[in-house]
C-alpha cells in the first residue's frame, strides 16, 4: 500500500510493474492476507491499514475472476492509457528521442508479441511483459543472455521515458 501509492505518484511504469508482482504473490499465497500481512514491522494501525488494502485487491482480483491469472482492470485501463499516450508521442514529430527509443526496441517489440502468439495487445503491453519477466528472473536468480538483456533494456528505455511524459500530462505540462 505504501509502497504503491509512492510508486504511482512517482513512476507509472514501475506502480504497474509492483502491482503485477502483488497479484502474483497474492496468488501464490492462495490470497491469505494474514500470511503476507504478518512480515510487516509496523505500528498496529499502519498494519490494519495496510492489511485493510491487501484485502480489498485480493476482493477485486476474485471479483474480476482473475485468480489464477490476469491483471486487474484498473491496471489494464493503465496500460491503454500508456499505450495511447504511445502513439501520440510517436505521432508528435518534435518526440524525436522518443522516436528513437521506440525504433530501437521496435525489433524486440516485435519479437516478443510473435513468442506471444499474439496475446499481448499493443507495443506498451509487450514492454511492459518484458520488463516484467526480467524481473521475475532477477528474483529467481536465473541466468539472462546478453541479447535479453540488451533486448529488454531498450523497453527499459522506452518505458522510462514514457512514464516520465506520462506523468508530465498528468501535471499538465505535456501537451499533444
Amino acid at each position: 500500500m505504501i509502497i504503491a501509492k509512492q510508486k504511482r505518484n512517482e513512476n507509472i511504469v514501475e506502480y504497474i510493474l509492483y502491482m503485477w508482482q502483488l497479484e502474483d504473490m497474492l496468488r501464490a499465497f492462495s490470497f491469505d492476507i494474514s500470511k503476507i500481512v504478518h512480515q510487516f514491522d509496523f505500528p498496529k494501525h499502519v498494519i490494519t491499514d495496510i492489511e485493510k488494502w491487501y484485502k480489498e485487491l485480493a476482493l477485486a482480483m476474485k471479483n474480476e475472476g482473475i485468480e489464477s491469472s490476469g491483471h486487474l482492470m484498473q491496471l489494464k485501463e493503465l496500460v491503454q492509457d500508456l499505450s495511447t499516450l504511445n502513439i501520440k508521442l510517436l505521432q508528435t514529430p518534435t518526440e524525436k528521442t522518443y522516436h528513437e527509443l521506440f525504433n530501437d526496441a521496435l525489433p524486440h517489440i516485435s519479437e516478443i508479441i510473435k513468442k506471444s502468439d499474439n496475446t499481448l495487445k499493443n507495443e506498451i503491453d509487450a514492454c511492459l511483459t518484458g520488463a516484467y519477466g526480467l524481473l521475475m528472473f532477477r528474483l529467481q536468480n536465473k541466468n539472462i543472455s546478453s541479447d535479453t538483456k540488451q533486448a529488454l533494456g531498450t523497453f527499459t528505455r522506452l518505458l522510462a521515458a514514457l512514464s516520465q511524459k506520462y506523468h508530465a500530462m498528468e501535471k499538465g505540462e505535456l501537451h499533444i
